[in-house]
């Protein structure tokens, strides 16, 4: 079988209080797919701060022994220059710093070469066979285009998790602001480059990563991965546990790890998981209230630029089973 080879573009926060655990197990998760081929991790900030992702980035590859796969540190602020004022003090607090499991620091063990620069070396070397799986700010991706805007036609594919459509009318909506999701809220500008760049483009959003849906990890499920007793099922089992006594967003009744960003990777891996609709999605990069927001036109214009692939729907009960049984499995 043909593997993909993808970049997998992430923020992750390992073992830090109110962190989701998402990001770590989409590594996981990614790695334990035999359908990827992982060509090389690349670091934002987003949950945590960059050198912060990084050493998590890091850990997860110590844990599951697999140093072998290149990181490239990336962008530390958004296009705009600036973090938002809460941003700043979240990452002055614990998303500044190491929590409760320890990270290997960053010295001698990732590319001496920026996420930038590594994803358009890819690329152009590799065109239109690497696949680019984002999940978290935009903002790597948007620099790599910015600098060398001939990739727009050479990047296969983004799969990207982000933005909430409104098409769950419970949680199709913002977790960050009324309107806006994370990922796309801390940098609309580069959210906004990549999706006007003509690179096809699948979008796992909040309208599908919710409890409505059942893509949540429930702590009952968690205990069949815990059980197995190993180096891997014991790492995965205190991650969860962290973000789970102190979630980020309190948005479901039971206990549980909502996986936003292990979807993502499940879609890049097995496409057949989500049903999808083509639709013209642009996101809002200056409003007062609405900074953020990616708003999906449903209406039938001739001429309109169906410039995305919504994911709209999504087999819940293989994907979870798929994630329980790719994780133990590591």
């Amino acid at each position: 079988m043909e593997k993909k080879r993808v970049i997998l573009d992430c923020d992750p926060g390992v073992g830090i209080i109110g962190i989701d655990a998402d990001d770590p197990l989409a590594i996981l998760l990614a790695l334990g797919s035999k359908e990827l081929l992982i060509e090389g991790i690349t670091t934002v900030y987003g949950n945590v701060e960059v050198n912060l992702a990084t050493r998590s980035a890091l850990k997860v590859l110590e844990v599951i022994g697999r140093s072998d796969i290149p990181v490239a540190k990336g962008m530390s602020l958004p296009l705009s220059g600036f973090h938002h004022p809460e941003i700043e003090r979240q990452y002055n607090g614990n998303r500044g710093k190491v929590g409760l499991i320890s990270l290997p620091e960053i010295k001698d063990k990732i590319l001496n070469i920026h996420a930038v620069d590594f994803i358009i070396s890819k690329v152009l070397e590799n065109p239109n066979e690497l696949s680019i799986i984002t999940i978290g700010p935009q903002t790597n991706v948007a620099c790599a285009i910015i600098k060398e805007p001939s990739i727009r036609n050479k990047v296969k594919e983004i799969i990207m998790m982000g933005g909430a459509l409104g098409l769950d009318p419970n949680f199709g909506k913002g977790n960050i602001t009324p309107v806006a999701e994370l990922n796309i809220w801390h940098d609309p500008q580069a959210a906004n480059i990549v999706f006007s760049s003509g690179i096809p483009i699948t979008m796992v959003s909040l309208d599908v990563t919710n409890p409505a849906k059942g893509t949540v990890l429930y702590k009952e499920t968690l205990k069949e991965i815990e059980i197995k007793k190993t180096r891997v099922t014991d790492f995965i089992y205190d991650i969860c546990k962290t973000y789970i006594d102190k979630p980020m967003f309190n948005w479901i009744k039971k206990a549980g790890c909502i996986l936003y960003d292990p979807l993502a990777v499940a879609v890049a891996a097995l496409p057949s998981l989500a049903k999808t609709v083509k639709m013209c999605v642009q996101v809002e990069t200056k409003g007062e209230y609405t900074f953020g927001q990616t708003i999906a036109d449903i209406r039938k214009v001739d001429g309109k630029n169906e410039n995305i692939d919504v994911c709209i729907d999504v087999e819940s009960d293989n994907f979870i089973r798929m994630f329980v049984e790719r994780l133990c499995s590591l």
